[in-house]
């Protein structure tokens, strides 16, 4: 028994260690959207090639259907990405694995060149982001590039402090003052700028109220964080993170039925994220639902087959299928 227990509790460190603000283990995860510059619409079947930093292929991952790509159990560090899609023009991207990428990064392809006639309708965005400034958009589009698309937070937090002085109601643009902050380990100052995000959005505005639940409850107030992560689902009832920070905070308090609920919406919202089988599989050991607990630890390997985690969740999983045979002899 203390065989089994002991990987399980360093599996479940790892659990515990994905809460704190910034991640004090080398390995990381790299995860992002690919979007048309010209629509802001996402695009889908992208090839995504991760490369190290001499420019040597390692890994390709393919687009889904939403855009999105994932490359879990990284070394942090420097990488490149070389991404192609059909009807847009090539992109080599250099981009540091930390903590700000957990939170996903932003990739623009611009359209290949078409004939007048067939040039793509202008970008979809917000009626209130519509409503600020056109000095302001426009810093708030040259931070976003620089920040999930150049690496560059320290320049584009410039830009958005920019965008905010032009039009003090641009909550969005507090929101990615928050992202940036984030990306240049300032937990306080994100925090702050995020709350200005929320207040000035009324809650209305998902991002941001998801931003701050999370950041919140990575140090444990789920006082605070918890009715921010609710309001931010009943905003986004798709985000995947939000159904994540849900599940763990069920388990926790061992409201397993629960946690189970939230980590499924989860995985079903995005089946390429490893830390959510980590999470499922922890449930289910919980409930000594073993053969369940096989299945999410097979899905884990699969997506993190070779960072730390990766290894101990290989050894959890012999462990677990001992205890299976041993249940039913």
């Amino acid at each position: 028994m203390l065989r089994t227990l002991l990987p399980l509790f360093a599996f479940f460190a790892a659990l515990v260690a994905a809460l704190a603000p910034v991640a004090a283990n080398p390995s990381a995860n790299l995860s992002g959207v690919v979007y048309s510059e010209a629509t802001n619409q996402r695009i889908s079947h992208a090839s995504v090639w991760l490369c190290d930093d001499g420019g040597n292929r390692l890994t390709e991952s393919v687009t889904t259907t939403n855009g999105e790509f994932a490359f879990p159990g990284l070394h942090a560090g420097a990488y490149i990405l070389k991404i192609t899609a059909p009807g847009f023009v090539a992109l080599e991207l250099n981009v540091d694995v930390n903590f700000a990428t957990e939170h996903g990064i932003s990739v623009f392809l611009k359209p290949a060149e078409k004939s007048p006639k067939e040039q793509p309708p202008a970008p979809s965005i917000s009626a209130h982001e519509l409503s600020m400034p056109a000095a302001a958009r426009k810093l708030m589009d040259s931070g976003k590039k620089k920040l999930y698309a150049g690496a560059n937070a320290e320049s584009a937090l410039h830009d958005f402090q920019g965008a905010v002085a032009k039009a003090p109601g641009y909550y969005e643009a507090y929101y990615q003052i928050g992202m940036a902050c984030l990306s240049l380990q300032k937990p306080t100052d994100a925090e702050k700028n995020l709350r200005t995000s929320v207040s000035l959005s009324n809650q209305t505005y998902p991002d941001a109220v998801l931003a701050l639940a999370i950041l919140l409850l990575g140090r444990h107030d789920s006082a605070d964080g918890e009715p921010l992560l609710r309001r931010g689902l009943e905003l986004n009832p798709n985000s995947w993170p939000g159904y994540y920070e849900l599940g763990k905070l069920e388990l926790y308090r061992m409201h397993l039925e629960p946690a189970l609920d939230a980590a499924k919406t989860a995985e079903s919202l995005d089946p390429q994220q490893p830390k959510v089988y980590r999470l499922l599989s922890l449930i289910h050991l919980r409930q000594k639902n073993y053969q369940a607990a096989l299945a999410d630890l097979d899905a884990y390997i699969r997506l993190d087959p070779d960072s730390p985690e990766g290894h101990t969740a290989k050894q959890i999983r012999a462990d677990t299928q001992r205890q299976l045979e041993s249940s039913h002899p």
